[in-house]
């Protein structure tokens, strides 16, 4: 389990890290991050004082549906999301009433997706961003 949970997006920065994983978890959709994301330093979770990167993380998009999605001018299915051997690296991340959409740029080891523009969109009932501890200060914390 995660030590911690938290719905306040305002205080998560997910620019340039990296989805490693999609997978459904009953009527749930996980994001899974291996190498973390950065929780801002005003987050009521981040009693650190600085803008901290975490270890292995994951969003959980509850009670939630595959909208669409493209990988350069290509349209892709959920089924074909889950099984692709792409990571995502966050450009940008919207994370609306109900909706959770991510723009980024898709990293492969297959030419045909490597470096293109991604946009995937869900629709969620709740946005859970969850972690169990800080690897260290986040990319911009000392600019």
């Amino acid at each position: 389990m995660w030590k911690y949970k938290s719905c306040d997006n305002q205080n998560i920065s997910l620019h340039d890290h990296s989805i490693d994983k999609i997978f459904l978890d009953n009527d749930d959709i996980i994001l899974f991050f291996s190498e973390g994301f950065d929780v801002v330093k005003t987050h009521e979770l981040n009693n650190t004082g600085k803008s901290k990167h975490t270890t292995a993380s994951q969003i959980v998009l509850k009670n939630a549906k595959f909208i669409r999605g493209f990988i350069g001018e290509e349209e892709i299915k959920f089924d074909s999301l889950i099984n692709l051997t792409c990571d995502f690296e966050i450009l940008e991340f919207n994370s609306g009433e109900k909706t959770f959409s991510i723009y980024a740029n898709s990293c492969s080891y297959k030419p045909k997706y490597d470096r293109e523009y991604a946009e995937i969109e869900f629709s969620c009932s709740e946005v859970l961003f969850c972690w169990n501890d800080y690897s260290n200060n986040a990319w911009f914390e000392d600019f």
